[in-house]
């Protein structure tokens, strides 16, 4: 497990290990340099000239102390200070001291060179105002700049809470960042801005952290020790039973996604509930599933009635439609289930119309609703909801007695309590139809496996991003389909 810090954490969390634990901020500050000197290193195959830009807080003071030692390893190395603080922090000028020591010297402006790396020292996680000014400038010349480019921390301009642009920001190839990533990293522009962020331990102490108490969390490879267990001593039966109510008349794609999804999970038992017209298409697709199928209003309630006897699990939603069958559905599984319901697509919509529903109801619950979806819910725009995410996913979620999945490129689930779980993996390739039916599959078959429905839904959506990534690295982004997200399912699962 990884914590993911705000601004404010971050700082919290410096703070507490200079003054309280009493490291000195010097050492942070060397370790900080070096381990961005390995990174700069690693990334400047060519050994050619490096170029680092800053300014006069402690960002800046990394920089210097990492073209310190970049200089004494015999690299051509270029320092600009801008120049624009008028009061530079304390750990910036006992840096610049060293190097007027050492002879080194810090240019005022950008010398007509050639840079294989470039490197932001400008800004770092406290900046809580608009860029303007000469500062403004020199970024704007440094995104022009041909050249691998690096940020220390984050880059210069974007909001380490939010992931807003400050005015302007520094487009970074590369973000090494200390400590812990933090939240801005991973929202807005931060995602784009960042590039890829390589998080560096620089030695802040566990009790540190545990102090501060940060409110998000992610999972990482170790935390696949929570999946299911699987057992010697088993059967199908061992694996419980996952009923999928899916798929309005001539509509069995997402019913297939959602089934085989869970399959692959690891469900002893899939049974797809559907519209008589899907049933051809699905016993080819998924012989493996039982089948039960409705053609009229009565045998809808006969299939719902059945899933609440059959099952140990019960995703609903999924290409279900919007009409009075499927209402009277939804309303029946929540008014008299007494196993766990994943809700999920046109449930969903269904839902947002019936909201009351949900307050009625005494079944355990999963939703995963899109930020579209949850806007409808909540009767609240897409970018209200963008802007307080965790506060209205953790609202909604005490208020309705839910676990909810908000899913966004960086999904979050919350049942409520005081820490959210933010998913980390991903990318932009699951960003196609029925990516969504799988995550329920997914999370259904954690449940069937014997996880908590918390747990079910966090390592749902862990698994299923490292399934897309798996799936991105075999087909391409621009290649990928829902079902190549299931195929490497087993490979996740398996490590």
């Amino acid at each position: 497990m990884q914590y993911i810090v705000t601004k404010k954490e971050m700082q919290a969390i410096d703070t507490y290990t200079i003054e309280k634990i009493g490291i000195p901020a010097e050492v942070l500050m060397e370790r900080a340099a070096l381990l961005l000197v390995e990174q700069i290193i690693h990334l400047n195959t060519m050994n050619g000239r490096i170029l680092i830009v800053v300014e006069g807080g402690n960002n800046g003071g990394d920089g210097l102390a990492a073209a310190r030692i970049l200089s004494g390893r015999g690299y051509q190395v270029d320092i600009t200070y801008i120049g624009g603080i008028a009061r530079p922090s304390e750990q910036f000028q006992l840096q610049r001291n060293i190097l007027k020591q050492m002879g080194i010297r810090l240019r005022k402006t950008i010398p007509n060179k050639d840079y294989a790396v470039v490197v932001d020292g400008i800004f770092g996680v406290g900046l809580s105002r608009e860029i303007d000014g000469i500062q403004k400038k020199m970024i704007e010349y440094l995104n022009h700049m041909e050249a691998i480019k690096v940020a220390i921390d984050i880059p210069s301009g974007i909001d380490a809470t939010t992931g807003a642009i400050l005015g302007i920001a520094f487009r970074a190839d590369y973000t090494v960042t200390f400590g812990l990533k933090k939240l801005g990293m991973f929202f807005s522009d931060g995602i784009d801005y960042c590039g890829k962020v390589i998080c560096e331990n620089i030695g802040f102490p566990e009790n540190a952290i545990k102090q501060v108490k940060p409110q998000i969390y992610a999972y990482n490879q170790s935390d696949m020790c929570k999946r299911p267990k699987r057992y010697d001593n088993s059967n199908k039966g061992t694996y419980g039973r996952v009923a999928v109510i899916a798929g309005s008349k001539n509509m069995s794609g997402a019913a297939f996604l959602c089934g085989k999804a869970a399959y692959s999970t690891g469900a002893g038992l899939v049974k797809i509930y559907t519209h008589e017209s899907n049933r051809v298409i699905l016993q080819s697709q998924l012989p493996e599933a039982v089948m039960m199928t409705y053609g009229d209003y009565e045998g809808a309630l006969s299939c719902i009635e059945d899933a609440m006897k059959w099952a140990t699990v019960i995703v609903v939603g999924p290409g279900l439609g919007v009409d009075t069958t499927s209402e009277r559905m939804l309303y029946e599984l929540l008014m008299n289930a007494e196993v766990p319901l994943v809700v999920d697509a046109d449930a969903l919509n269904i839902l947002s119309e019936n909201i009351e529903l949900l307050e009625m109801t005494s079944a355990s619950v999963i939703m995963t609703p899109h930020m579209k979806e949850m806007s409808r819910l909540i009767q609240k725009t897409v970018s209200e909801i963008i802007e307080k995410r965790f506060l209205i996913a953790k609202q909604f979620a005490r208020k309705m007695g839910v676990t909810l999945v908000l899913k966004d490129a960086k999904s979050i689930v919350t049942n409520g309590g005081e820490q959210t779980y933010m998913n980390l993996g991903g990318n932009n390739g699951m960003s196609t139809g029925g990516s969504g039916d799988v995550l329920s599959g997914i999370i259904a078959g954690m449940i069937a496996g014997g996880l908590p429905l918390d747990e079910a839904a966090k390592m749902g959506t862990y698994v299923h991003c490292q399934a897309g990534d798996k799936a991105a690295e075999k087909k391409g982004k621009y290649a990928m389909l829902a079902s190549d997200i299931i195929s490497c399912i087993g490979d996740v699962m398996y490590e």
